[in-house]
C-alpha cells in the first residue's frame, strides 16, 4: 500500500482539507477547474517550525497546480522591498511562463505609516495562468443598461473604426468584472493569521471563472479563506496546508461556514 502524501485528511460538506506539502499533494488530485491560491511574499511571514515558500520552486509549483489542461491559476502576490528597491520575487515564475493575465487588488484604502517615502500601499497583484482560456461569467452590474451600443467598436491603426455587428442592440445588464478588483482588506482579528486576504476577494474570481458544483482549489489554504468562498458559492473546495496551526482553524472557519449555509437553506 502506497503512503497517502499529507499527514491528515478532513471532509466538511463539499470541502476536502489535506494536510502537507502541496508539491507532494498536488500530483495526486483529480481535475481542478481554478485554483486561487497566495503563496507567503517571499518569505516575509514566519511560519513556526517551516522556511515559508521557496520561490525558486514557483516554476515546479505551477507545473503542478495546472491539475488540468483547462485549470483557471489565479496567484495573488504583495509588493515586498529590500533594500530601498521593489523586489521582484516572482521573477523566477515569470521566465518559465509569462502571465495570461495581470490584474491589481485595490484594497480600498492603505494603512497609516511610515512607508519609508512611499506612497501608502493599497493594491496587491493577481496574476492570471491558463493554458486553456475561457470567458468569464458577467457578474457585474452594467452601468449603460438602457443604452444602445453604438455603430462602431475600437479605433484601428489606421484610424478607420469597425463596424460592430451588434450595433443598435440594447447594452447587457451585465458585464464581465474589471481588471481592478475593489474588496476591502481584512481587518477583523478574530482568528489568528499573519496575511489574511477577505472573503470577497477568492468570491470574484471564484463566481467568474467557475459554475456550480465545479471544483476549486487553494494550494496554501492558511485560515481556509478561500473554502469560506467556495462554501458560500456551491462549489466543492481542496485546501492544502503545511502548518497544522494554520490547518485547524481552518477546518473550524470552513466548518462554520456549512453550518451557517445549511442554517440559512
Amino acid at each position: 500500500m502506497i503512503d497517502e502524501p499529507w499527514l491528515d485528511r478532513v471532509e466538511i460538506g463539499d470541502a476536502v482539507l489535506l494536510h502537507g506539502d502541496c508539491l507532494e499533494i498536488l500530483p495526486t488530485l483529480d481535475k481542478v477547474d481554478v485554483v486561487f491560491t497566495s503563496p507567503p511574499y517571499s518569505k516575509q511571514r514566519d511560519y513556526e517550525g517551516t522556511d515559508g515558500f521557496d520561490w525558486s520552486d514557483a516554476p515546479q509549483l505551477l507545473d503542478r497546480m495546472y491539475v488540468s489542461d483547462d485549470t483557471q491559476i489565479f496567484m495573488n502576490c504583495g509588493l515586498v522591498h529590500k533594500d530601498g528597491a521593489v523586489s521582484f520575487y516572482w521573477d523566477k515564475l515569470f521566465a518559465h511562463e509569462a502571465p495570461f493575465g495581470w490584474y491589481v487588488w485595490d484594497q480600498g484604502f492603505a494603512l497609516p505609516g511610515n512607508w519609508n517615502g512611499r506612497l501608502g500601499p493599497r493594491h496587491e497583484f493577481i496574476f492570471h495562468f491558463t493554458r486553456k482560456p475561457r470567458q468569464p461569467h458577467k457578474t457585474k452590474p452594467s452601468k449603460t443598461v438602457g443604452r444602445k451600443l453604438s455603430n462602431t467598436g475600437l479605433t484601428r491603426k489606421d484610424g478607420t473604426s469597425r463596424k460592430l455587428s451588434h450595433a443598435g442592440q440594447q447594452v447587457n445588464t451585465h458585464k464581465i468584472p474589471d481588471s481592478v478588483i475593489d474588496v476591502t482588506r481584512e481587518m477583523r482579528r478574530d482568528y489568528d493569521h499573519p496575511a489574511r486576504f477577505p472573503v470577497g476577494l477568492p468570491t470574484e474570481f471564484i463566481h467568474s471563472y467557475s459554475d456550480p458544483e465545479q471544483t476549486i482549489c487553494d494550494p496554501f489554504m492558511g485560515s481556509g479563506t478561500t473554502g469560506v468562498a467556495c462554501a458560500n458559492l456551491g462549489r466543492k473546495f481542496i485546501g492544502i496546508e503545511l502548518e497544522r496551526k494554520y490547518f485547524d482553524i481552518a477546518c473550524e472557519r470552513i466548518e462554520a461556514a456549512y453550518s451557517q449555509w445549511r442554517l440559512f437553506a
